[in-house]
């Protein structure tokens, strides 16, 4: 158990790490304080119900903060496919569309028969 509240204390301190400067001192003293005030909890299920909530809170920083650099998983990058391999790396750029006469002064044909798509599955213009 004591494992667990480790490991969740130095995600917690991670997380709040991360938080703006203005915010980041108060928080560090709270989880400090509140680690600290319960250093002693010897009961299991008052144990568990202070990991729980704890754990909690860093569900919540999960969701308001960013993602600390270290916390990524491994092997997360941008691939793409050439010459029928996976390498990591940008795809090029593509400067037109393939089949497209579109140059910023008429409708782009691709565009125009996608809009005329959705408009038919909404049911717009419909008379019955």
């Amino acid at each position: 158990m004591r494992e667990t509240v480790l490991s969740l204390f130095r995600r917690l301190w991670r997380r709040v790490g991360s938080l703006p400067a203005e915010r980041r001192a108060a928080a560090l003293a709270e989880l400090r304080q509140g680690f600290r005030a319960n250093i002693h909890a010897s009961d299991p299920v008052e144990v568990a119900k202070l990991v729980q909530r704890a754990s909690s809170k860093l569900a919540f920083l999960r969701m308001v903060t960013p993602t600390p650099r270290g916390e990524m998983g491994a092997g997360t990058g941008i691939y793409v496919m050439r010459d029928g391999q996976l390498r990591q790396g940008r795809a090029d750029a593509v400067s037109a569309a393939r089949h497209s006469a579109y140059d910023a002064t008429n409708i782009d044909p691709d565009a125009l028969a996608r809009h005329r798509r959705l408009v038919e599955r909404q049911h717009f213009g419909r008379r019955s």
